[in-house]
């Protein structure tokens, strides 16, 4: 903490020449108090008044540094064990004599610390009064000078700054109430340290009877009125410039709502109108489709069940409906509701189910032929142009069934939401087919034109595609060594379901790469009793399947990025 020399308040040297009282005069006024030193107890020292100890009692806070050091010295030559012996007073225990209090009086105001915090406890001089407000009204520079005058000898920044009078210029004033809150701050940190009940009731007494003289203060006031004046002036011209041009563009906007509003109905009406039409429809033709299929299910597979007759084969049976499922399948994909209630009319009216039989596959047939002449269709829309204003002309002179084949993988393969989708499949396009270059908006156009068509279109190229490449590679000795389970042999291009899948994932992890040895079952048969439905030759493949769309997706992905 800082050490402030506590000299003599200006203000109150100022009020001593006026009186005409000089500082050796001031010193002659306090008597020295023989009886009251005697009486004194030093282990009793803190309810003694210290003042008076060094004859300063009339004085007090109004004592300088020098005053009270040329009063100890004073009191020394009268009072000190020494001369007293030598004058032949008996003084029995240096340690209870009364002049330990007049040294200890010494150390707390000779120490502008310790004297600080005595004297704002000091019940002789201490002043708690708070101007009242009817005081304030009636006398406002009268009575909040004098308060402040006794509050600015705490102040440890003198001198202090004067509330002045009504001639005070403003700034001034405005400097004394910064200046009160600077010392209302100092004072409040000193009151959490040492005199907290005290020194908070003397800062809320500060801080109240601040703020009513500044909300009092007629200058303050007056000064405030006239920048509100001010204020107002300006924001009323503003209002009066701009209030006509508000009103004409109000009313603008009124009739412009109107309008809108009358126009957004009308539309939102026949929306609904056209929705609703669209949805009675759709929901119409959606269960009479239901109710076809339905039918169609029921006569072939309950009451004709599945054609099947003596001529078929045990083993050949489960194939065998598969192929009816398939055909009823295709048949309810390209028929209308109008032709699958005609066709459930013949087989319901054949009579035999070799007739029935006949009359669904020749339909069948018919269905077929109607792909296979819309493929030849689309694989001569798919044929390039010669003109120079066709954009999508690349290297490759035309889409062939085995870049189809491959533009459907990789459209499967990378989802959508994969960062730049298009030039991705592009480059997978162009690695797996040789002396091909496709950009990303020739495989998007191509993927838009197959999906207007039938998915049996992409399904027949993919089947053409898979047999090309059968017939083109040769069985390696791998293949030739696969030892044929005697479960049922599905079908290459059956899909596998979701169940079987999560079988296959479950049994690869049961049955690792390590798994079985050559005097049993080898891994794949293991894991072919697992999955149940599939065969090891099936298992074999798809874990295949699985590992090269992953790569490929690597990989178009890895083009994409350097392209």
């Amino acid at each position: 903490m800082e050490l402030v020399v506590y000299e003599v308040h200006p203000h109150i040297a100022l009020l001593r020449e006026l009186c005409g009282e000089t500082h050796e005069e001031s010193l002659s006024d306090d008597s020295d108090n023989e009886s009251y030193l005697k009486s004194l107890d030093p282990k009793n020292w803190k309810s003694q008044d210290h003042y008076s100890v060094l004859g300063l009692r009339k004085k007090r806070f109004l004592a300088s540094s020098d005053d009270i050091r040329k009063a100890y010295r004073r009191k020394i030559l009268s009072h000190h064990p020494d001369k007293r012996r030598s004058k032949g007073e008996f003084i029995q225990d240096e340690k209870l004599d009364y002049f330990s209090c007049i040294t200890i009086a010494y150390e707390i105001l000779g120490n502008p610390v310790k004297r600080l915090a005595y004297d704002s406890v000091d019940p002789v001089v201490v002043d708690d009064s708070v101007p009242t407000i009817s005081e304030i009204k009636s006398n406002f520079f009268t009575s909040l000078g004098n308060f402040f005058y006794r509050k600015s000898r705490w102040s440890k920044k003198q001198p202090t700054p004067h509330l002045g009078n009504s001639l005070t210029d403003i700034d001034e004033v405005l400097k004394f109430y910064d200046f009160c809150r600077e010392t209302r701050r100092a004072i409040e940190r000193q009151n959490r340290i040492e005199r907290a009940r005290r020194r908070n009731e003397e800062v809320s007494n500060v801080r109240n009877i601040v703020l009513l003289a500044k909300e009092n203060d007629p200058r303050i006031l007056a000064a405030n009125k006239a920048a509100r004046d001010a204020k107002e002036a300006k924001r009323q011209a503003r209002l009066v410039a701009v209030q006509k041009r508000r009103e004409m563009e109000e009313e603008q906007r009124k009739r412009e709502a109107e309008a809108a509003a009358l126009a957004r109905a009308a539309s939102e009406e026949r929306r609904r109108s056209e929705a609703e039409r669209v949805r009675k429809e759709r929901d119409l033709n959606r269960s009479e489709a239901k109710r076809e299929r339905r039918q169609l299910r029921s006569i072939l597979v309950e009451q004709l069940n599945y054609f099947l007759d003596d001529k078929i084969d045990t083993s050949e049976v489960g194939s065998h409906q598969v192929k009816i499922l398939a055909d009823m399948d295709l048949l309810c994909q390209r028929l209308s509701n109008a032709q699958l209630h005609e066709l459930n009319e013949y087989l319901e009216q054949a009579g035999t189910p070799d007739k029935a039989h006949c009359i669904f596959s020749a339909k069948v047939e018919s269905v077929k032929h109607e792909l296979q002449a819309n493929n030849l269709q689309s694989q001569t829309k798919l044929k390039p142009e010669n003109s120079p204003n066709t954009d999508s002309q690349t290297n490759a002179s035309k889409w062939t069934t085995e870049m189809i084949q491959v533009l459907v993988k990789a459209v499967n393969i990378l989802p959508a939401g994969t960062p730049k989708r298009w030039e991705a499949i592009a480059a997978y396009v162009n690695q797996h087919i040789s002396g091909v270059s496709v950009s990303g908006k020739d495989v998007l156009k191509q993927a838009k034109l197959l999906k207007e068509e039938d998915s049996n279109l992409r399904k027949t190229a993919n089947t053409k595609a898979f047999d090309s490449f059968t017939n083109s590679v040769k069985e390696t000795d791998a293949v030739k060594n696969v030892t044929i389970t005697t479960q049922l042999e599905a079908e290459v291009s059956r899909p596998w379901t979701v169940i079987e899948q999560r079988a296959l994932e479950q049994a690869l992890k049961t049955y690792p790469s390590n798994a079985g040895d050559s005097g049993s079952d080898d891994r794949w048969q293991l894991i072919a009793n697992v999955v149940g439905t599939r065969t090891r030759r099936e298992c074999i493949i798809r874990c295949k399947e699985l590992a090269e769309q992953v790569r490929a997706k690597k990989a178009a992905l890895a083009a994409a990025k350097k392209s």
